[in-house]
């Protein structure tokens, strides 16, 4: 394992075109990334709760793999690199880098977005600057003379952090994340295909965190938006909300009293990356009709020194592997704090209609965890696709370099006891894909209502 590790981690370190502009910096010596590295695995060892994502996976072995690695890197980005291609093989969405030190200020990323469909890589976005040299819904066919699709999987794809194989997929083809990241001026030679094949030679030149972002399709980012649309002519009000922090608690609670008049409400997670669970208590006990509501279950590691000594003399060859101490030893011991029930304070006076939920694989955290709450309503029907699979309470650990990364450090259930750590599947699998293009309120809610009525 050990060997094969080392020698993919170090192609995947190789440029990728011919770089321009500001030198990347080569700050920290190859003792510091070890002793990074070693930090990390540390805490990991202790606080990650997840192995269950990847149980082929020996964390020993890919630690001693990766020591070398880290330290024959070539600059500190292409150690925030290795970093990155580290924690992927945890396959979990709340351990990753979460950004790279301040020092790394030269990095980019290319001015384009894109989606996979269909077994292809379309472009759904760029830069007002390709205006004339590009077109919406074309086709990346290649990436510096390979297969777009074979690019993304070599050079994006073994640094997504993901729990299911089909959001990691859309996650390394979209051209976003820390994952796409290069450093400015990185040279890539495209082949495109619209109503005639075509070929362009441009530059990662768009900075990443940059707020004002020309894009030539306005509103792009157009999702990203809480909405509540209510269609007076069928009693149906659309609402999205797209966090779950105080804001879109808030949202919520503003819409609350439109939305109790309708005959049919449809919740849109599809969007909705998390936030703090507690702010979801509002939407649980409106809309679920159930006079209590579940806090999670959480299981999570248990480390105590006297008891991991005490096993080392009493976890010998032979022992019961199930014995608590035993676990101890292995570090696999867990601790369960189990849910509590509390009076919904809705009940009996909440939300009487129709509940439909569409969810999504960026629905995840907090997100899914709404989820699972408001499926203590058997009555209120799931549409879309799997879950991220994302919840749990992420561990920050800031390096000293500047580095910083997440872990998780539960694994949830959800009321009737099933794990949430994995994702949930809809009761009714839907593509809203083409809805979310829809520029307009009215459009996108037609759109959404014609796929569940043509799903049901």
């Amino acid at each position: 394992m050990k060997n094969n590790i080392i020698k993919l981690t170090l192609l995947l370190l190789l440029p990728l075109g011919f770089l321009l502009g500001q030198e990347v910096p080569n700050t920290l010596t190859p003792e510091q990334k070890a002793y990074e590295l070693s930090l990390i695995w540390k805490e990991m060892s202790y606080n990650f709760d997840n192995m269950s994502h990847c149980p082929e996976l020996d964390m020993d072995s890919l630690y001693r793999a990766f020591v070398p690695v880290v330290m024959t890197t070539s600059d500190d980005f292409e150690y925030s690199k290795a970093v990155m291609r580290y924690l992927s093989h945890f396959r979990n969405n709340h351990t990753f880098v979460v950004d790279s030190p301040s020092w790394v200020d030269s990095l980019s990323q290319l001015p384009i977005r894109t989606e996979y469909k269909d077994g292809k890589i379309l472009l759904t976005n760029f830069t007002s600057q390709y205006a004339d040299k590009m077109h919406l819904g074309d086709e990346l066919v290649s990436i510096n003379g390979m297969s777009a699709v074979k690019f993304m999987e070599t050079y994006c794809l073994p640094y997504v952090p993901a729990t299911n194989d089909t959001d990691r997929l859309r996650k390394a083809m979209s051209n976003m994340g820390m994952w796409t990241v290069h450093p400015y001026g990185t040279m890539f030679d495209l082949e495109l295909k619209g109503t005639t094949a075509y070929r362009l030679r441009i530059p990662a030149d768009l900075m990443v965190g940059e707020n004002a972002i020309d894009w030539i399709a306005k509103d792009y980012n157009r999702n990203k938006d809480n909405l509540c649309y209510i269609d007076s002519l069928s009693a149906t009000g659309y609402l999205r909300i797209t966090d779950c922090f105080e804001k879109g608690r808030d949202f919520f609670l503003q819409h609350k009293d439109a939305l109790s008049e309708c005959r049919r409400i449809i919740l849109d997670l599809s969007h909705n990356s998390g936030g703090q669970s507690v702010n979801t208590d509002d939407v649980v006990g409106f809309l679920a009709k159930v006079d209590s509501l579940s806090s999670e279950t959480i299981l999570s590691k248990m480390n105590i020194a006297y008891l991991k000594a005490q096993a080392g003399y009493r976890c010998v060859e032979g022992s019961d592997p199930d014995d608590y101490l035993c676990q101890m030893k292995n570090g696999t011991y867990f601790y369960t704090l189990p849910a509590t029930r509390y009076a919904n304070p809705y009940y009996p006076n909440n939300y009487n209609g129709e509940v439909i939920v569409i969810q999504g694989n960026g629905t995840a955290s907090a997100a899914e965890w709404l989820v699972a709450r408001l499926r203590q309503d058997k009555n209120i029907r799931f549409f879309g696709e799997r879950t991220a699979g994302a919840t749990g309470n992420p561990y920050q650990l800031d390096l000293p370099s500047g580095l910083i990364v997440r872990f998780n450090t539960w694994r949830t259930f959800s009321p009737d006891g099933t794990e949430t750590s994995y994702g949930f599947d809809p009761d009714v699998l839907v593509d809203f894909t083409d809805c979310y293009k829809a520029t307009e309120p009215a459009e996108l809610y037609r759109r959404i209502v014609a796929k569940i009525e043509a799903a049901r």
